[in-house]
């Protein structure tokens, strides 16, 4: 899983647990595990920083976890859309 920081770090682990309003999360390269709270709707860090989370579905793929076939189709915008000028250099 990765865990994204407001101030953009991102960092590497693996979900130990999930109870309730609680979440443990062994990181890459740290010996204890890190716990999250879920406060009014917003997931935060031990020191109190909003964090949020993803969890990439290669990974679960690679494992054999999610069939190919159970993969979500994510809708694309048809070619001949117009693009906002200023979005031009992210196509």
């Amino acid at each position: 899983m990765l865990i994204r920081y407001s101030d953009g770090r991102i960092r590497v682990g693996i979900l130990m647990a999930l109870t309730g309003s609680s979440l443990r999360v062994a990181l890459k390269d740290e010996d204890d595990v890190a716990e999250y709270r879920l406060l009014s709707g917003q997931w935060i860090s031990e020191d109190c920083e909003p964090v949020t989370f993803e969890f990439p579905l290669a990974a679960f793929q690679a494992a054999g976890i999610i069939p190919e076939s159970q993969v979500p189709v994510l809708p694309v915008a048809p070619k001949n859309t117009l693009l906002d000028p200023a979005a031009q250099h992210l196509n």
